[in-house]
C-alpha cells in the first residue's frame, strides 16, 4: 500500500501585496538623525502629528523596526514612516542607503503628490536626500505590510 504524502500549502502573498500597495506611494529618505529627532522635525516643518505606533513595529531577525503614523482625515490620506535602519541591520536590505521610508496611502493619490512632497522634504535641514521609490522593485516589500 502506497503512503500518501500530504500536500504542502503555499501562501500566495501576491494578492496581499497588490491590494496593500494599490494606492500607496513611497519616498526613501536619507537622514542620519535618530528617529525621535527626525519625526520631531517633520512634525514641526509640516504641522503633522506623527506618533510612534508600537502595535505596528516590525520584527525582522530579532530586531524591532519603529513605525510612525499620521492620518489626514479630511483628505483621507494615511502617512506611515518606517525606520529602515536599526544598528547595522535594515528592514529592506535592498534599500541599504535609505534611513526612513515614508509611505503615503489614500484613494486619490497620484505620483505628482509624492514628487511634491519629496521636493518639500529636500528643504528640511536634517534631510540629506530623498527619492520617490517604486515598490514593485523592492524584493522584501512584504515587511512594509501592516
Amino acid at each position: 500500500m502506497k503512503s500518501i504524502k500530504p500536500k504542502k500549502l503555499i501562501l500566495d502573498n501576491s494578492m496581499l501585496e497588490e491590494e496593500f500597495f494599490e494606492d500607496a506611494l513611497l519616498i526613501g529618505i536619507v537622514c542620519p538623525a535618530p528617529s525621535y529627532q527626525f519625526i520631531w522635525k517633520i512634525n514641526d516643518c509640516f504641522n503633522y502629528v506623527f506618533e510612534r505606533n508600537h502595535e505596528f513595529e516590525i520584527k525582522v531577525r530579532e530586531l524591532y523596526f519603529e513605525v510612525f503614523s499620521f492620518t489626514e482625515a479630511d483628505k483621507m490620506i494615511e502617512h506611515i514612516i518606517y525606520c529602515n535602519r536599526k544598528q547595522r541591520d535594515f528592514l529592506l536590505e535592498e534599500a541599504r542607503n535609505i534611513d526612513y521610508i515614508w509611505m503615503i496611502k489614500g484613494g486619490y493619490l497620484n505620483a505628482q503628490y509624492a514628487l511634491q512632497l519629496a521636493e518639500q522634504l529636500k528643504q528640511v535641514s536634517i534631510i540629506n536626500y530623498c527619492v520617490v521609490m517604486d515598490h514593485s522593485q523592492l524584493k522584501s516589500k512584504l515587511h512594509l505590510i501592516l
